[in-house]
């Protein structure tokens, strides 16, 4: 589902399944999200939505809290960043593997309240997660009080 007729911008990632490299994907989508004029809040919600996004997809070992080892062989995670006029959309895919949680588990419901619209499907070889988050009106309408510091 394309974010608008017209393509914007598009960011692609191929990441490795290991924390070091995982914690691109936050970093990155708060780059985009700032130049597009997100508050600061907005943007730590997208971050936090992005963390949850990647935990359900790569479940953790057993043993381990976090998903954060790369087995040998292991498929990395595909991101696109897409930069529509009306919306934000990062959409997070990995081979198709072991289902998804429940939608009820902590990582949807996170992910849930945090972005304007989530959902996922299972086509193919790949198991993906699209957020949606609408962009502020416009840069300059863009909430700037909240970056103050009083």
């Amino acid at each position: 589902m394309p974010v608008s007729d017209e393509r914007d911008d598009v960011l692609l990632l191929d990441v490795p399944t290991a924390g070091d490299y995982l914690s691109v994907l936050p970093t990155a989508t708060a780059a985009v999200a700032t130049r597009l004029g997100f508050s600061l809040d907005e943007i730590e919600d997208l971050r936090a939505a992005v963390n949850a996004a990647v935990a359900l997809l790569i479940p953790p070992e057993p043993g381990r809290p976090r998903p954060f080892r790369r087995k040998p062989g292991d498929e990395p995670l595909h991101c696109r960043l897409e930069v529509g006029e009306e919306a934000l959309q990062i959409v997070l895919s990995r081979p198709k593997g072991e289902p998804l949680p429940d939608a009820g588990s902590y990582q949807w419901q996170v992910l849930k309240a945090l972005t304007d619209e989530v959902d996922s499907e299972v086509e193919g070889a790949l198991t993906t997660i699209r957020i949606r988050q609408r962009r502020p009106a416009t840069e300059a309408d863009a909430d700037t009080e909240r970056h103050q510091i009083h």
